[in-house]
């Protein structure tokens, strides 16, 4: 299960153990875990914060059955709790601030009990001397709950932040934890089971390839070409032709049965020989309006952007399928560009819009520097698609999908090998086929997202990272579909 910092706090509220119990749950959790991962004659240091978590390691210090000693660097305790959890150390356990070098020097491991999922913002300045000396002395590291120095929510870390060996979950695993491709914080995550209940409605989506495959339909034995509708793909121009055939590959990996095409007439024969089942409307300056309303009319999906750069009157194809479509409309590339400084028009259309940004297109929509927005990415990302009533997606190492409604999902799936140009072209193309057969908008969303990553993972085992061919997407998905009987 993941969860955020607010419903691990809802959790530990609705479990019936007092804090203090909870601490000592959690402290000989992590005894039983830590002693699988410690060498036998490992001497263990621990460091301990002046709240709850800190209170962990006093815990820790307590059961761990082996030499342990304890750091706190920021003092004493300030919680009731923690307070409490100190009086169970025996004299001499604890290390003065000026034996603490010493004491890091004659230990072989460091558990670093400093902060927990409460954490936000910068490290005060006085720690920051403790994890330094920390990572010079290349100390092994085993955190508890979250890398101190790291928030729990967003994965945003601060420069000193404690790299660790493992870090132990308590409980649950947080954002921070799933989004390791982000920051590189630990080489492994442990979940350390407490025991508490876990509500399901304080649980954040996850997907797999069994969800997927339960929530993607087979056709059936009456379907005709436009039984799950017709989707409705609109890009590329004069050298960016690519972009729209990849869009096509995309949809025509999921499956997609009729794909209407509007498409610039200069690249029409480059992208009609190439894929040859999608129905093309070829216009030109002129014609683009008379060509788009009927289209935009008919369909159950719509995707735009990709490759748009020199797509005739791309402002106004943009502004009649907003103004006049009530299906999904995907916005992509060249299509988010034309929006930066107009995004209050979101709020005024009424069909549902999908935004397929990387972080550079999200950080112009906002107005921001990339250097501004990276650490900040997710909570300025929900704000947007909240304030906004709009689907965003998030591209990245770990995509990430926010509803309207405030609603996150995580990607786990996908590899550097998506890391080329193309691939977000792809990914339009999967989206749009599976809004076509999910009524369900945030579900189809990050049910694409999780099988664009899924088949390059899959696709590894045949390809290298570095040669790795997005037009093997069909044939990979194929083998899925059979796989499971669609």
């Amino acid at each position: 299960m993941i969860t955020d910092s607010n419903g691990m706090k809802q959790i530990e509220k609705e479990s019936g153990f007092s804090v203090f119990d909870l601490m000592v749950k959690a402290g000989q959790a992590v005894c039983a875990q830590a002693e699988k991962d410690l060498g036998e004659e490992d001497h263990v240091l621990i460091i301990a914060g002046n709240g709850n978590n800190g209170g962990d390691g006093y815990v820790i210090a307590k059961y761990l059955p082996r030499p342990c000693r304890v750091f706190a660097p920021l003092g004493m305790p300030k919680t009731d709790a923690a307070k409490q959890a100190r009086k169970l150390l025996k004299r001499g356990q604890i290390v003065k601030k000026s034996d603490f070098e010493e004491a890091l020097k004659e230990a072989d491991v460091v558990i670093d009990c400093v902060f927990g999922f409460g954490y936000h913002g910068r490290l005060p300045e006085e720690i920051r001397p403790v994890f330094r000396m920390i990572r010079k002395m290349k100390k092994r590291v085993l955190s508890v709950d979250i890398n101190s120095g790291c928030e729990a929510d967003t994965g945003a870390c601060d420069n000193d932040a404690l790299v660790s060996d493992i870090t132990y979950a308590l409980d649950c695993f947080k954002p921070f934890h799933v989004m390791r491709k982000d920051h590189h914080m630990f080489k492994e995550a442990v979940i350390v089971p407490l025991g508490l209940p876990h509500p399901a409605s304080l649980a954040l989506p996850e997907m797999d390839e069994e969800e997927f495959f339960r929530s993607f339909p087979k056709k059936k034995d009456n379907a005709h070409k436009t039984s799950e509708g017709r989707i409705l793909i609109a890009g590329g121009g004069t050298g960016m032709a690519g972009a729209l055939i990849l869009n096509l590959i995309g949809a025509r990996t999921m499956g997609a049965s009729y794909i209407d095409v509007m498409i610039p007439e200069n690249i029409y024969e480059i992208t009609a020989s190439k894929i040859i089942t999608a129905v093309y409307h070829p216009f030109g300056w002129h014609t683009m309006e008379p060509v788009a309303e009927p289209l935009i009319e008919n369909a159950k999906v719509i995707a735009f952007g990709s490759g748009a750069v020199n797509f005739p009157k791309n402002r106004e194809f943009l502004d009649l399928a907003l103004q006049n479509s009530t299906v999904p409309v995907i916005l992509d590339a060249e299509a988010l560009r034309i929006m930066v400084h107009n995004t209050y028009l979101f709020r005024f259309v009424r069909c549902p819009v999908i935004l397929t940004p990387h972080i550079g297109e999200f950080s112009a929509l906002i107005g921001r520097q990339v250097h501004e927005t990276i650490d900040e990415k997710i909570a300025l990302a929900k704000k947007f698609a909240v304030e906004n009533d709009v689907y965003l997606v998030l591209k990245g190492p770990h995509t990430t999908v926010f509803s309207p409604a405030g609603d996150m999902y995580i990607n786990q799936s996908g590899n550097e090998a998506l890391a080329q140009a193309g691939s977000g072209d792809l990914l339009t193309g999967i989206m749009a086929a599976c809004l076509a057969v999910n009524n369900d908008i945030f579900k189809a969303i990050c049910m694409a997202v999780f099988i664009h990553g899924h088949i390059a993972d899959i696709g590894l085992a045949e390809m290298s990272v570095r040669g790795f061919d997005l037009e093997a997407y069909p044939r990979i998905m194929d083998q899925l579909f059979r796989k499971h009987a669609l």
